[in-house]
């Protein structure tokens, strides 16, 4: 699981379309294709939604987050640092917070006290900021 919900904080979801043999990871980003489809997200990825509960292979829906009144907890590419807070991000084709680099902006680190432990990759709050819906 890449990404969870902070403190079990509640989430709208909707069920979307999916390819039958693409496989979602629960917990991770989602975009969609030129078809309409959802797919995981990569560093290309323009917009983005969470898929808490993901789908497997012969699955043709997957429940995903709409809007971004949520906080998510995921693991960055790079050590955190304070200068990242309220900044914005990209991320990895291997969906980690790219906190390095930014050029799609589609997630903002929190600015709040526990965005994430100077010094370490784990446990950095983001918020969605281009969401899908």
């Amino acid at each position: 699981m890449n990404f969870e919900i902070k403190n079990g904080e509640k989430v709208r979801t909707v069920l979307a379309v999916k390819g039958s043999s693409t496989v979602i990871p629960a917990g991770s980003l989602v975009a969609i294709d030129a078809n309409g489809l959802i797919i995981p997200a990569v560093a290309a990825s323009t917009a983005v939604a969470y898929a808490p509960n993901g789908a497997g292979d012969g699955e043709t829906t997957v429940e995903i987050t709409i809007g971004n009144d949520f906080t998510l907890v995921g693991t960055a590419d790079e050590n955190f640092t304070v200068a990242k807070k309220g900044s914005t991000c990209d991320i990895t084709d291997a969906q980690l917070i790219d906190i390095g680099a930014t050029s799609k902006n589609v997630l903002l680190v929190s600015p709040s006290v526990t965005a994430g432990v100077v010094g370490s990759k784990n446990n950095v709050e983001v918020k969605i900021n281009k969401p899908i819906f």
